[in-house]
Formats: C-alpha cells, structure tokens, sequence
C-alpha cells in the first residue's frame, strides 16, 4: 500500500486510504455494539442487585487489568503483529458478549460470573487498546496520523451517541440478553474488515529486545523524566479515576434521582455523546497540545459536572450533560495531543499503554468509591465528589507547575517543540494526530476511555 508522504487537507482526508476507511467503518458497527452492552450491563446489574456498589465494581473490574497488567500490553503491541493481535482480541471479545448473552437469556446470571466476565472484558482491553492506536500507524502513515487519530476519537464518540440511544429501546423491547447477542453479531463486521485489509510492514528495530520487565518499566520511565508529562498525567489520571464514572453516576440518576427507567438512561447517555462528538470536531479543528491547556480544560469540565450534580429536574440534568460532554472531550483530547508529541515510534506503544493506565486504570478504585459515596451520601453527592477532585486536581498541578517553572503554564505558544530534548537524549518525531502540524508546533494525540 502506498501511502502519501503528505499530509491532504480536511477532516476526513484519512478516509480516502482504503484500509482506513474499511477499518474505521466496520469498527463503527462494533463500537456501537459496545456501548448497546455498556448500557445494557450497567442496567441489569443494577436491576439484578439495586446496589450502588455491586455497579461500581461491575464498572471497575472492567479496568482493573489495565491498572494491574497495562503496562505490558503495550509492550505486546510493539513486538507482535497489531493485526493479528486485534483478531484475537476482537473474537475474543465476541465469545465474552456471547456467554453474557446465554447467561442472561437461561436466567442463570449469578453476580459473580459477571464480575468473573467484566474482568475478562478488561484483560482483553488490556493488549486490545494499545495494538488498537498503534495499528493506525500501520495503515495511513505518518502524515495523515492527525486526520486518522481524530476520525478514531469521532467514531468512539459517534458510537457513544447511537448505542446509548438504541439500547435504552431495547432492553425495553427485548430485554439484555437480546443486546448482548447482537454485541456479539457486530464483531463479525469488524472481523471481516480486518482480514480484508493489508497494512504495511512495519520495520523490526535491528537491536536486541529488553526482557518484559524492561521493556514495562521503559514507558514509566519515558513519562517520568519529563515534568510536564508527571502534570498532565496527575490531573487527567485523578479527573478520570473519580470524575469520569458515567456508567454508574447516570445509571444511579436514572433509577434513583429522576426515575425514569432504562430509556431515560440511554437519552442520558446520548446527551453526554451530543457534547462528546461536537467537543471532537472542536478539539481536532485545533486544541494546543499544552500543561495550560489540560489545566483550563478540567477545571472546566468539573465546573460543569458540579453544576450537572446541582439539577434539579432531569431535562435540566440532560442540558448540562452537553456541555459536560463537551469540556470532557476537550480535556481528553488536549492529553492526547501532549502525550503524543512526546512519543518516538519505537516507544508508541509502551507510552499509549502508560496513557491507557493513567486513564482507565483508577476505575477499579474510583469506581467503588463513587459507588460507595452514591450509596451512602446520596448520588448527587457522588456525582460531585468527582467534580471537585477535577477542579482541586487542575489547581494543585498548576501552582506545582508554577513554582518549578512559570513558563510551563505561560500562554504564549513555545519556539521549540513540546517534549523537545538535547541532541544527547533523542527527541520525538511523532506528527500531530489531532490537527494539522505548524511551524511552532507539531503536535498529535491518540485515542481517549473509553473507550
């Protein structure tokens, strides 16, 4: 496959790769699948226990392999076939989809066993997320990475706003066990598209690989010799261990708040997906990859989820969920953008698989907690808890910041490259992936929780 050395002009410019645009359509079918059984699940659960707390772990055991084992996923994405690692992954999450399904659809569905499943679920993820990023690489090169990244980040959002929507209407219809089958279905599409496809070939590196201790332990070390990077993963990892807990905050407003049903919950899910997707086309059209940046952007985003937590009707509460979705989507994308610029190829995947860490892996605490607090104090409550650990989260990084280098947080845009280092250490080549490269800058991101 030949690929243009440069980058064309437009939104969509990764669509005209034909491998792209196979993979990009055919994981559109699948995403949405996903988030019909991220609805469906959180539901059932809930049905099943009327427990806060039993929710939140269903929702943080689907993370806890990515805290226990994410680092060593990306290393797996750096040394085997991302092709073949996403089929796998893909049939294997079809199988995890099936069995919920017949579990459901006998009457035999204890809450261990969908403990047992929501962790086998996260496992996958595990090697699934990075081999995922990374393979986009693989198939548009380097000049349309910016284009491709944001198109990623559109169908995960896109998916967010169509699942939500059509399994509120069918766990009513059919009920749960029905949209687990059809999850299920979706990865047949996504199958097929990636045996069709033929990515390049990617270049081994001519020197020895490092023990797989090593080689996880290369990626913290990657983020931890640079300060800003400490910064950004500080607020993006607490802002979305206790903030970013929607499968159980709107689940439990949706049962216990408003009281309106599994419908209610989908058009909840689906307001939050409205800001998400108009946050995206903002966000890739042009957000700075900078520490200012991701500051301004969580303290937005807690600012607007306090005020969600404060409403009190539900079409108040849907209203705020736009903006809420919007500022989230700017935050995420905005660490995308700053962990990217930093990344060399031969480090992407074991850096991608920090950055899924800092962002998925707290779930399995956060979760819990919210869920606990939800329980306990009231959901409102829970749902504000989150905000504030946003807000105080952003303040404390930014005076941190400050004191070690006001620079760091100065609006003016930098005249050397984010992450640049000396000659001595190397430095990142990495092109933007969430918009178009400047002179002053040349900036790129990845995908966000998640999915």
């Amino acid at each position: 496959m030949v690929v243009n050395s440069t980058a064309p002009t437009g939104v969509f410019a990764a669509l005209r790769v034909r491998d792209y645009r196979i993979y990009w359509s055919t994981g559109l079918v699948s995403n949405i699948g996903s988030a019909m059984q991220g609805v469906a699940l959180d539901w059932f659960v809930l049905t099943l226990t009327h427990s806060g707390t039993a929710l939140g772990w269903v929702v943080g055991l689907q993370f806890a392999p990515v805290l226990l084992f994410g680092l060593w996923g990306g290393v797996v994405a750096d040394r085997y076939d991302r092709r073949t690692l996403l089929l796998w992954t893909q049939s294997l999450y079809a199988v995890q989809a099936l069995l919920l399904s017949i579990m459901v659809l006998s009457g035999h569905a204890p809450l261990w066993l969908l403990y047992v499943l929501s962790f086998a679920l996260g496992s996958v993820f595990t090697v699934e997320n990075p081999a995922r990023l990374s393979f986009v690489t693989d198939l548009v090169g380097r000049a349309l990475i910016p284009k491709a990244a944001g198109l990623n980040i559109l169908s995960l959002n896109a998916a967010r706003l169509i699942g939500p929507a059509i399994a509120g209407v069918l766990i009513d219809a059919i009920g749960a066990g029905w949209v687990f089958a059809v999850n299920a279905a979706s990865f047949t599409v996504v199958l097929a598209g990636l045996l069709s496809i033929r990515p390049r070939v990617r270049q081994k590196p001519g020197v020895p690989r490092p023990s797989w201790t090593r080689a996880g332990a290369e990626g913290l070390r990657y983020v931890a010799a640079r300060p800003e990077l400490v910064g950004v993963f500080t607020v993006f990892g607490l802002t979305a261990t206790f903030a970013v807990n929607f499968p159980t905050t709107l689940t439990l407003f949706a049962g216990r708040v408003f009281d309106v049903g599994s419908r209610g919950l989908g058009f909840m899910n689906t307001a939050l997906a409205v800001g998400t997707v108009a946050g995206t086309i903002a966000a890739t059209r042009g957000v700075s990859p900078r520490v200012r940046t991701v500051v301004v952007g969580a303290l937005l985003f807690g600012g607007c989820e306090a005020l969600a937590a404060l409403m009190p009707s539900y079409p108040a509460f849907l209203a705020l969920l736009l903006p809420t979705g919007f500022t989230l989507m700017t935050l995420n994308t905005a660490v995308s953008a700053f962990v990217q610029s930093e990344v060399s190829d031969a480090m992407r995947g074991r850096v991608m698989s920090v950055y899924t860490v800092i962002s998925m892996g707290g779930s399995p605490v956060g979760g819990p907690v919210i869920g606990w607090i939800s329980q306990h104090a009231g959901v409102r409550w829970g749902l504000a808890f989150g905000a504030v650990t946003a807000v105080v989260s952003a303040v404390a990084v930014a005076l941190w910041l400050t004191r070690r280098s006001p620079s760091r947080l100065a609006p003016a845009v930098p005249t050397r490259r984010i992450g640049e280092l000396p000659p001595s250490q190397g430095r990142s080549t990495a092109p933007s992936c969430d918009r178009d490269p400047t002179p002053a800058s040349e900036p790129s991101a990845g995908r966000a929780p998640a999915d």
